[in-house]
């Protein structure tokens, strides 16, 4: 356990421990405390748990924002610390896997928003039905060893420097 300071020194010192969690004591959370959080997270996202004696809500809101995993106001109960920090622990894996599925599944509709386009441009330009137009996409992907994704891409790419 370290105590440490500005944002500068806070995200240097937590990029060369990589702690498995950080634990911030702090009786206000001011924005002093609110940018050190902010710099740890951008630096190195972990679980982080706080203990203050400040409960106003938008404080409270800030400091999940800005990567708080779990925020604590007036324990003075160091029995509590395992527990706490056990939910802290699973607590932040499960919101980044949440974080991740989500970033897959943007990733997934904007693929398949670009397959739908290219689809049309093909049907536009060859005179094919729908089904006819994705299976040409799909057939061009197998043959070139690449995701129908990335066939959709160079579809559209390609029909953008034609018109």
């Amino acid at each position: 356990m370290k105590l440490i300071g500005p944002e500068d020194e806070a995200s240097r010192y937590v990029e060369s421990l990589r702690p498995d969690a950080i634990i911030i004591v702090s009786d206000r959370m001011g924005d002093p405390v609110l940018d050190v959080i902010n710099s740890v997270t951008r630096t190195r996202p972990a679980p982080m748990l706080v203990f203050t004696r400040d409960s106003r809500q938008d404080t409270i809101d800030s400091a999940v924002k800005a990567g708080v995993t779990t925020y604590v106001v007036d324990c003075d109960a160091p029995e509590r610390l395992v527990p706490l920090l056990n939910v802290t622990r699973a607590r932040f894996k499960e919101q980044k896997a949440l974080r991740k599925e989500l970033a897959e599944t943007k990733k997934a509709l904007h693929e398949r928003k670009r397959v739908e386009k290219a689809k049309g441009i093909i049907m536009k330009t060859k005179s094919l039905s729908e089904d006819q137009a994705y299976n040409a996409m799909r057939k061009l992907a197998m043959n070139h060893n690449k995701r129908i994704g990335e066939i959709a891409e160079q579809i559209i790419s390609a029909s953008e420097v034609l018109v």
